[in-house]
């Protein structure tokens, strides 16, 4: 009994194998429908082959063409020559594709059969085979090449732009004279060198403050007799410090924030001094007229 188990699952396993070495293959076998293509899975811009095939169970052989139409448009058309008594043959086109959605079929037109009379036209009852409706995409793949190439293309852009600047930059750079770069230059360094030090200062200033307004609350207001034999502008005068304290520490943090942020900072100097231009600019046509 043992033995024969054993043969039993041997010879499972081996059937599991031999199908799982089975190759799958689409696109083949009986026509499932009137129309199929050359590619199972195609898309925009390729070339597909369209078929279809012609069957013809009278006794008179038929001769005529064969269209084949994308959303009612002729994309090309074929000849047959097809003899009776259940011949078939298959016939195609080469078929351009366009990114959307296509509804194919093919119909059979100026069919002409050797009937009992000679050549003489009829008319058939299957002319015209079944829809093949077709969502034809993009292949990713082209997609993400016109990415790459349009991301390097703005990347190609902005490297010249940056280029064009740079260059313009060392026109002007060379163009002035070393003494003015020189000038320029120290008073640059001791405006940042200026303004640093208010940073530093300022900060300073508002430790003490702090420390100042700390002070006063944790400090005594003084005893109600001590209320009592001081003065009226005694008492204000207390009063007064510690808003006042307050006040001072605020102003203290503005210019803090205005020394410490430099677009702030070369902003407000840099528009201060366009204005001084533009006032003595005005002055002088004022003078002038």
């Amino acid at each position: 009994m043992k033995r024969f188990l054993f043969f039993l699952l041997l010879l499972i396993g081996s059937a599991s194998v031999a199908f799982a070495d089975d190759l799958s293959i689409k696109n083949s076998g009986f026509v499932q429908a009137s129309i199929w293509y050359s590619k199972d899975l195609f898309f925009a811009g390729e070339t597909v082959r369209v078929y279809t095939i012609i069957f013809n169970g009278s006794a008179y052989g038929l001769t005529g063409n064969v269209e084949f139409l994308d959303n009612g448009a002729v994309i090309g058309k074929t000849n047959f020559s097809l003899s009776g008594n259940g011949r078939v043959q298959d016939v195609w086109v080469d078929w351009k594709t366009a990114p959307g959605a296509h509804t194919i079929i093919a119909r059979l037109v100026n069919v002409i059969a050797d009937g009992p009379n000679g050549k003489q036209s009829v008319s058939l009852d299957n002319a015209e085979t079944g829809k093949s409706e077709r969502i034809v995409d993009v292949d990713p793949a082209i997609i993400a090449a016109q990415s790459k190439a349009q991301v390097q293309k703005v990347t190609d852009v902005g490297n010249q732009a940056l280029g064009k600047i740079d260059g313009v930059i060392n026109t002007v750079n060379t163009s002035i004279p070393m003494p003015i770069k020189e000038s320029v230059s120290a008073s640059a360094n001791t405006l940042e060198t200026f303004r640093k030090s208010m940073v530093h200062q300022l900060q300073i200033a508002k430790e003490n403050k702090s420390k100042e307004i700390a002070a006063m609350k944790t400090t005594a207001t003084g005893t109600s007799a001590s209320k009592k034999s001081a003065g009226f502008f005694d008492t204000v005068s207390g009063s007064a410090k510690k808003p006042f304290a307050y006040a001072v520490l605020v102003v203290l943090t503005l210019l803090q924030y205005f020394f410490q942020w430099q677009i702030l900072f070369y902003g407000i100097i840099l528009y201060a001094i366009y204005r001084l231009i533009k006032w003595g600019a005005k002055r002088v046509r004022n003078r002038q007229h």
